[in-house]
């Protein structure tokens, strides 16, 4: 438990470096760049790969820089490219902030020097949980419950009403799933890339600021 707050802790406290704060708006930019190339399936259901921006986000500071970046990212994609009348969802906004924070904790300073194998798996727990967690299950609800059938609720399950919502997750569920092999491919190469050249720009800085 200790170490877990620590996380959280150590990843608050990178907020007041500088470094963080530019790389972070650096990947939030390169993840909205992404996300303009998502192939709409359904107003509901997209298929985008901003996933790996937030989560080399996660990687590198933590869940509570994560969980703040989706938001931002999340919140301005609303803005810019919202092409619907419906108003900005805190249920919506809320799943996002989480899996921000599963990614961080999950995925917050992997070794893919002296654990490999170890950060591989953290990965696919990490992209696998979110899938499952968040797309799958929270968002499939929230949508739902707002924009399809708002009489739906956990407190009012009916027969009928649950399978209406099993025929609205279906094609969400089979989209996720039929991703995530993709996306854990993409993780596994992405990932251990962007942490090599950060830690060796980062050694780079590091040593040019001592000698001068």
């Amino acid at each position: 438990m200790k170490s877990f707050g620590r996380m959280f802790y150590d990843s608050f406290k990178s907020l007041k470096d500088l470094r963080t704060l530019t790389t972070t708006g650096i990947l939030i930019a390169l993840a909205f760049a992404i996300r303009s190339f998502s192939i709409e399936v359904t107003p509901d259901l997209r298929i985008g790969f901003t996933f790996l921006a937030a989560c080399t986000i996660g990687m590198l500071y933590g869940p509570v820089v994560c969980g703040m970046s989706t938001f931002v990212l999340d919140f301005l994609g609303y803005i810019v490219q919202n092409k619907s009348p419906r108003a900005y969802s805190p249920q919506l906004a809320m799943v996002v902030i989480i899996s921000g924070i599963i990614y961080g904790c999950l995925l917050y300073k992997c070794d893919f020097n002296n654990k490999k194998l170890q950060s591989y798996i953290r990965i696919a727990i990490a992209r696998g949980s979110v899938i499952l967690f968040c797309n799958i299950g929270l968002n499939s609800y929230f949508l739902y419950t707002l924009y399809v059938n708002k009489t739906f609720g956990i407190t009012n399950l009916t027969k009928e009403g649950m399978s209406g919502f099993l025929t609205y997750c279906t094609p969400r569920i089979a989209k996720n799933l039929i991703q995530l092999p993709v996306d854990l491919i993409l993780l596994m190469i992405f990932l251990p890339a962007v942490k090599f050249a950060y830690e060796k720009v980062r050694t780079q800085f590091g040593h040019k600021a001592t000698n001068t």
